[in-house]
Order: C-alpha cells, then structure tokens, then sequence
C-alpha cells in the first residue's frame, strides 16, 4: 500500500506530460486508501495566482499542469543589441543560455565540474530558506554577499560563484538578476547533462546582497527524519525530497572524506540518468563511487525507501523521475520568492534535451 501511495503522489504530476500513464493512475487511485494532502503554495500564491504565470507556476506545484517543457526550442533571440532585444525580457537570457551551454559541456557530449557546480549553487540559494526564517530563499545572496560563499556548506562553489559574477556583469546593460541567474544555471545544467529535463524557467525575482539565514542546509550526517522535517519546512514533502537528492546523480563529493575527494555518487556522473537511485540501494556502491550517509539513511527509512524503486524502474523510472524532479525543483526554486505572479516565463531559450545517449 504505502508503495502504491507513493506511486501516486509522484505521477500525479507527470500525466499531462506523459498521456500514456493515465491508465496507470487510474489503478493506483482506485487502490489508494486516503488521499495525499493538498501541496502547500508558496510565496504570494498563498494569496492566489492571479496572473497566467501565476496559475502556470500553481497548476505545476498542484499536479494538473506540467513542470517541464518537452518541446523542440524555436525561440531565436534578436541581436543582443536591437530595440526588439530590449524589449523582449527573454532575449538576454538565450545570450546567456548559449554561454552557459558552451560553459557546461565536455567535448565528448557530458556535463562537466562547472555544471554540477551550477546544480549545487541552484540548491543551496533557494534551499537557505524555511517557512520561519522570514528572508532568504532563491534571490542570488550566495553570489551577490560578501561571506555566504564563505560558510562550509557551501565550500567548492567559489569557482562557479566568479562564473556567475562574471555573466551579471557581461550583460549588466540588461539588468539580469542575481537570484535569476543562479536558478537559471541550474536549469541549464540540468538539461545540458544528457537525459536532463527542460525545467518551467521563470525570471523576474528580487536580489539579495544580505546573507541568508544559516543551519537551513542539509547535512549530510543527518537522519532521514531530521531531513525530512528540514524540508517540511520550506513546503517539500518526502516525495519531491527524493526527487530532488536524484541531482546526485552528476555529484562529486570534495569533503565529506578529503581522503576520496573527487569520487562521484554514481557511476556517471556527466550524465543525468537514474543510475543513482539504483546504485544507492546495493549492498556496496561500484568501484569508484561515494555513498553519503544522508543518501544510505533515506534508502534505510521506510516513508522514503519507496522512492528509489520508483525512480530506478528501467522502463519509466527517467521519464517518472524527470518530471518528478522538475515539480519539486520548480518549488524550491521560488522559495522565498514574493512576486510569482508577476514573472516571466523564459523556458523557451533552455537549450534542447538530450534524449538519448550511449
């Protein structure tokens, strides 16, 4: 039963995208015995979506629209400097897409240090925030402050962080965002990385030059209940929890052991597969490969152990996963974030996804 609840509550969201599972879903409703709760809105959506965007971001977050763009990209900026460019916020951004892409990718196809570098900047902005702190979230502090960078949890992003500050100010004149660039390399990367999900890719949030609150970010010693309420508290439950902890899948760890420092938490690390959830659960991880203890504790917990058999299925697991993961990357992206209503969606200048790779 729980694996049937489980089942539920994570292709909730993926219908839309993937017509074929309705039948699947409607198994699983009619052996579900209690539904899951409502998904908690955030920021001025507790107030009501009142704009396109704003009930573009509340459908994705409720499950009855989709998160992710499986389209062909069509969109071509105007030059950088016509009046037409100026007056389209998404073109400075297709600028920036095409830098990031050359940025992110190794010559043989795979996402490099520098992507999952962005990944990691992406998650621990928006993820310095809980539903108490009162600021923080997703508005470029790890950037834009002078001593986040500095705090432990965030050691091995300095690089990255000069990368993002050398973009704001090549295209300064186009007033781009701190808050939005960091989620922005985010979901490049995560779509340069073969297999990666293209992202719903919103712009328009507030920057921050003040620190963000501290002990909001994971340990990676931490229990899976003490992560569990950690994340509760920024409105992720335990389902979009392990989808997000998939990001893993092109992670190295550089100091959670300094003796293994550069080992990958799976097999291969440049590409965005599911190769993660599968890996995590054997008795030994492949030569070569580091386990956090964090992950091993998720994988040993009953309420999220489901998860893993979920996302690793050979046959659906990278589609399930991708959509699953693009919900709650969606949510935590907006933490904190007080003007949803009035973003703009520039999904449209993501590179294409690699679909398929050897």
């Amino acid at each position: 039963m729980k694996l049937t609840i489980y089942l539920t509550s994570v292709l909730a969201g993926t219908v839309l995208a993937f017509p074929g599972m309705k039948n699947l879903m409607r198994e699983l409703a009619k052996r579900q015995a209690t539904g899951a709760p409502a998904p908690e809105m955030i920021g001025d959506l507790v107030q009501g979506a009142t704009t396109p965007v704003g009930n573009q971001v509340k459908n994705c977050l409720l499950g009855t629209g989709a998160c992710q763009d499986l389209t062909t990209k069509t969109y071509k900026a105007p030059d950088l400097l016509s009046l037409s460019c100026l007056q389209d916020t998404c073109c400075v951004w297709d600028y920036i897409s095409n830098d990031l892409v050359q940025m992110f990718t190794n010559s043989n196809g795979t996402c490099n240090d520098a992507a999952r570098a962005a990944v990691r900047l992406g998650f621990h902005d928006a993820g310095a925030w809980s539903k108490t702190s009162g600021s923080g979230g997703a508005d470029g502090s790890l950037v834009l402050s002078i001593d986040e960078i500095n705090r432990p949890e965030n050691n091995g992003m300095q690089d990255i962080r000069l990368k993002a500050i050398a973009l704001l100010a090549k295209y300064a004149a186009w007033s781009v965002g701190a808050g939005d660039l960091v989620q922005f390399m985010h979901n490049v990367a995560t779509v340069v990385c073969p297999l990666g999900p293209r992202v719903l890719t919103l712009v328009g949030r507030s920057n921050n030059v003040l620190s963000n609150p501290e002990g909001l970010l994971p340990d990676t010693n931490s229990s899976a209940g003490q992560l569990i309420d950690l994340f509760a508290a920024k409105t992720i439950n335990s389902k979009d929890l392990i989808a997000l902890i998939g990001a893993h899948t092109t992670a190295k760890q550089r100091f959670v052991d300094t003796t293994k420092a550069g080992q990958s938490l799976d097999s291969t690390p440049g590409v965005w597969d599911v190769k993660f959830y599968s890996e995590v659960t054997t008795t030994s991880p492949p030569p070569g490969v580091f386990r956090l203890p964090s992950d091993q504790a998720f994988v040993n917990d009953a309420e999220t152990n489901p998860g893993f058999g979920v996302f690793s299925d050979p046959t659906n697991g990278q589609a399930i996963w991708n959509a699953a993961y693009s919900t709650a990357y969606v949510r935590l992206s907006l933490l904190g974030v007080n003007n949803i209503n009035k973003l703009i969606d520039c999904t449209k200048t993501l590179p294409n996804p690699i679909t398929s790779f050897p």
